[in-house]
């Protein structure tokens, strides 16, 4: 039998070659289990099939198939590899017949059919229409670009707004008008803890157009603080609570932008790491007041034996105002070396802003979600360095598309890609690294690669933002064109040539739904393991936009 593994960047070249000289034994003799883990596994599967059908195994090319077509092969090229294979046989007798302008011509058929079996790279490149030097800024560890800041940047009517840490006793805003495209920035004094990357900062929009921003938790009592005027970044409350409820142990604080008559919405982590819960509050305007949700949404603090908690990506929101989360679930660490462990990827949706929740099926939730009764759209085996507090995405039809790492077959941590298409969750390896590394103790850990951002065009395209050891710390762009969503590693771009350390994307949703331009924020970063040694350093913060084309 012959054997693929997931490492063999040349399989599917190799496959191609044995179709084009019609060696249909090897192409038939792929194990199918091997097959699985290889990112080009949908199209191996189908020529697999093709193969099948030329020695007379109709069932096995049937079976193959149909799991071409579960992995993300399209009918259409389903049906142009058959074809192809029809005109491959006919040329075949053709040439047994000495008829060699007809065999040549079914060759040709058969080759142009095929070509797209190639699948060479979906072009695209990278633009950018503008960059802004916003100043240096602490950059011993990387609280100015950690990814689970939501938002870290944000638009409304043209402006747009961001905020990072310039030292310890400074907080900066900055406002930008985009037709004009020039900056203002205002400076709020303060005491904050740098030397936590979690204490990141994160901003809301109300319906009034006041800012919101909420900053420096790491399990400590609720920072926050409302602009007085709408549009402004020069005058601010106080800190202020919000209700008073459930706001003394305060993490990830996620602004969830107004949205079909939806307010703006606060989902935040009341607890700890392997205790936790998550809340929903939401904002009136007309009483400047929040109100806490009946019922927390997800939960490991009252399990037994073990508590736990969920970590979410970035909540996701559909063009129905619809509310995705999705989730890994995190207990006590393992072992003597204290590997994380986060287990499996659980998913809900919610109609009603937060007060009711559904699977993927639409069956209805009993609240809050725990790990007895939540929806694993994806199992992940307890400390296989699954990264939490990645990213997710809908496309035109309100799927979800989730990126994430977690090991692969041989225990490589790989960037890897889960969609629903409707009908089923669907998985593929989306990268091919070479370098084992293990999530193992406490706090903030220095990590080869980053936590990988997902954004999806007006086209349904999939694009995965990441930096790391596999791009040399710049940040790039690996595009997953639809329908099929294939992966092939030479359609990564880079978008900036610039070392950004142990820097995580950070990007302007708001304005990327609005037209699909990216803007960035950039620091180099350091991150010292744990969180402790930092080095006392400031490097510029940049902000850069975009357009793939």
């Amino acid at each position: 039998m012959q054997t693929v593994t997931p490492s063999d960047s040349a399989a599917l070249q190799a496959a191609l070659v044995q179709w084009q000289f019609g060696d249909w034994q090897s192409l038939a003799n792929m194990e199918r289990d091997t097959l699985q883990q290889h990112p080009e596994r949908a199209k191996l599967a189908l020529l697999a099939a093709a193969a099948q059908l030329q020695i007379g195994h109709a069932m096995e090319a049937e079976a193959l198939i149909r799991l071409a077509q579960q992995w993300g092969v399209s009918k259409k090229l389903i049906s142009q590899i058959l074809i192809a294979g029809v005109h491959h046989s006919v040329a075949s007798v053709a040439a047994s017949a000495n008829q060699p302008h007809h065999a040549l011509q079914h060759l040709k058929n058969a080759m142009a059919m095929a070509a797209e079996m190639a699948f060479s790279p979906r072009p695209f490149s990278v633009n950018k229409l503008a960059l802004h030097n916003l100043g240096d800024a602490w950059a011993g560890n990387t609280i100015n670009t950690v990814i689970f800041r939501h938002h870290g940047i944000l638009t409304h009517h043209k402006i747009q707004y961001t905020a990072f840490y310039v030292d310890e006793h400074t907080l900066r805003l900055v406002q930008r008008d985009l037709v004009s495209d020039t900056l203002k920035t205002h400076d709020i004094p303060g005491q904050y803890n740098l030397r936590d990357a979690h204490n990141s900062i994160s901003l809301g929009l109300d319906r009034e157009s006041h800012l919101h921003i909420s900053y420096d938790h790491h399990v400590t009592q609720l920072r926050y603080r409302r602009s007085l005027k709408p549009g402004d970044i020069t005058a601010w409350s106080d800190e202020l609570p919000m209700t008073g409820a459930h706001e003394e142990k305060v993490t990830y604080p996620t602004f969830i932008l107004p949205r079909q008559g939806y307010p703006l919405t606060l989902l935040y982590r009341d607890g700890v790491h392997n205790k936790g819960t998550a809340r929903l509050k939401t904002y009136d305007e007309a009483t400047q007041s929040w109100a806490d949700h009946p019922q927390p949404i997800l939960s490991g603090a009252e399990q037994k034996p073990w508590t736990s908690n969920a970590y979410w990506n970035h909540p996701a929101i559909g063009s129905d105002g619809s509310l995705h989360l999705s989730f890994v679930w995190r207990t006590d660490t393992l072992g003597t070396e204290q590997r994380i462990n986060n287990i499996n990827i659980g998913y809900a949706c919610s109609h009603d802003n937060g007060l009711s929740w559904q699977t993927s099926r639409q069956r209805s939730y009993k609240l809050p979600i725990t790990q007895v009764n939540a929806e694993t759209i994806h199992p992940v085996s307890p400390a296989s360095n699954l990264i939490n507090q990645t990213s997710m995405a809908l496309d035109s039809g309100n799927r979800p598309h989730i990126v994430f790492y977690s090991d692969d077959p041989d225990g490589i941590p790989q960037y890897q890609h889960l969609w629903f298409d409707g009908k089923v969750w669907r998985h593929q390896f989306i990268s091919q690294r070479k370098l084992a590394f293990s999530l193992q103790g406490g706090g903030t850990l220095q990590i080869p690669i980053c936590r990988p951002e997902v954004v999806i065009d007006h086209d349904d395209n999939v694009y995965m933002i990441t930096r790391g050891d596999h791009t040399k710390n710049r940040m790039a762009a690996t595009l997953l064109p639809a329908p099929d969503y294939h992966y092939l590693p030479s359609n990564t771009c880079v978008l900036c040539d610039l070392d950004l350390g142990f820097a995580e994307p950070i990007i302007d949703r708001s304005r990327w739904q609005q037209n699909n331009i990216m803007t960035l924020l950039l620091q180099n970063n350091q991150q010292p393991n744990y969180d402790i040694n930092h080095q006392n350093i400031q490097n510029s913060v940049t902000l850069i936009d975009i357009k793939f084309s």
